[in-house]
């Protein structure tokens, strides 16, 4: 017999965190499993332009950037521990 959403769910949350991250990849991998790969690679090759000139923002030391502890610090305020 098969288990419902929230039997899933629920089960899902009782793991430790490595392990739902784990899962919540393997299921986003799967989701996307049929994904256009074509259309993957366009989207990849259209963002190397915006990476490129955020590394030389970066190299010329004119972007904003932020210490990580501050970002984890920002998203502990907004998803919690």
């Amino acid at each position: 017999m098969g288990h419902t959403f929230e039997e899933v769910q629920q089960i899902a949350r009782e793991l430790p965190e490595d392990q739902r991250i784990r899962l919540a990849n393997s299921l986003w991998e799967s989701a996307d499993a049929d994904g256009d790969e074509a259309g993957e690679a366009e989207i990849a090759a259209a963002w190397d332009p915006e990476i490129a000139r955020r590394v030389e923002e970066i190299k010329a030391g004119t972007a904003v950037t932020y210490p990580l502890a501050e970002i984890e610090a920002d998203l502990r305020a907004v998803v919690g521990p």
